[in-house]
């Protein structure tokens, strides 16, 4: 197998999305980075992998710093393609500051790494992923679904403070303002408020791909939870994705909640793959 370390994300994109599409769902995290680099240039440049054999595309990885690499949900992946990524990063010199992905794709790396450095895997976060195409119907709430404004700008850099403390997601702490900002602008945010207009819960949109959109930051306030609230605002949510022609939606869960699992379960999510996430410790 021949490993490429591409500089340009739309030709690294040409290459890798028909194997990416093969499991879309599962993938839309690598699929929608992938397509918001060819949009749009990031101030530090992607580092771009991708392995072929006899001419065909067989594995990728990627990473956008400071993030972590990405190893995708690839069905005939071996677990020679995943050491010969560790290797080939070893040989580049290439920083790997911890790594998520598929879980057994991501546990060939972890031993493959370990054989051959100092430092030592230690698991962040166990994530099971969700795709929905039919949406249940379920008991209405009390409230209604809007699109978040400027005016809660200020309320929304507190939850999402709150939620980065929840699920542990350092990146979403340190860029809480700069994330409300845009979801704003973007009309990606959504809140689900009472009667009075009192938001109770939010959910937003997060990456698209060819023919789906993923749901994520689903969160809400102690005060409120146990209410359903945040059930109503992915249904709603999923339900506004479907109608816009999305064919599905997808969203991750922690493994370790089986509270929130359920909730997606009743309306119609289905689990389709597990992800983990390792950082790396010296």
């Amino acid at each position: 197998m021949e490993l490429v370390l591409e500089k340009d994300p739309q030709r690294f994109l040409e290459k890798v999305e028909p194997l990416l599409l093969k499991r879309e769902a599962e993938n839309n995290l690598p699929l929608g980075i992938l397509h918001h680099l060819v949009r749009q240039k990031e101030d530090a440049p992607p580092l771009l992998i991708y392995g072929k054999d006899e001419g065909e595309i067989v594995s990728m990885t990627m990473r956008t710093p400071p993030h972590l690499w990405i190893l995708p949900s690839i069905a005939l992946l071996t677990r020679e393609q995943v050491e010969a990524m560790v290797l080939f990063m070893s040989n580049n010199h290439l920083d790997v500051p911890g790594v998520l992905g598929e879980e057994t794709a991501i546990q060939w790396f972890v031993e493959a790494w370990e054989n051959l450095h100092t430092s030592r895997a230690v698991l962040h976060m166990k994530q099971v992923v969700h795709q929905l195409k039919t949406l249940k119907e379920i008991k209405a709430g009390k409230g209604q679904m809007i699109v978040a404004k400027a005016e809660h700008q200020s309320l929304l850099k507190t939850w999402f403070e709150q939620y980065a403390v929840e699920t542990g997601e350092e990146h979403v702490k340190n860029r809480t303002g700069e994330l409300v900002a845009e979801g704003i602008q973007s009309g990606t945010i959504h809140l689900w408020v009472l009667g009075d207009g009192t938001p109770v819960s939010m959910a937003s949109r997060a990456r698209e791909t060819k023919h789906g959109a993923t749901i994520n930051a689903v969160y809400t306030p102690d005060l409120y939870k146990r209410n359903g609230y945040a059930t109503q605002a992915v249904w709603h949510l999923t339900q506004k994705l479907l109608t816009q022609g999305y064919q599905f939606c997808a969203l991750y869960t922690d493994l370790d909640n089986p509270v929130s699992n359920s909730i997606y379960q009743k309306i119609g999510y289905e689990e389709i793959g597990r992800s983990v996430v390792y950082h790396m410790r010296k």
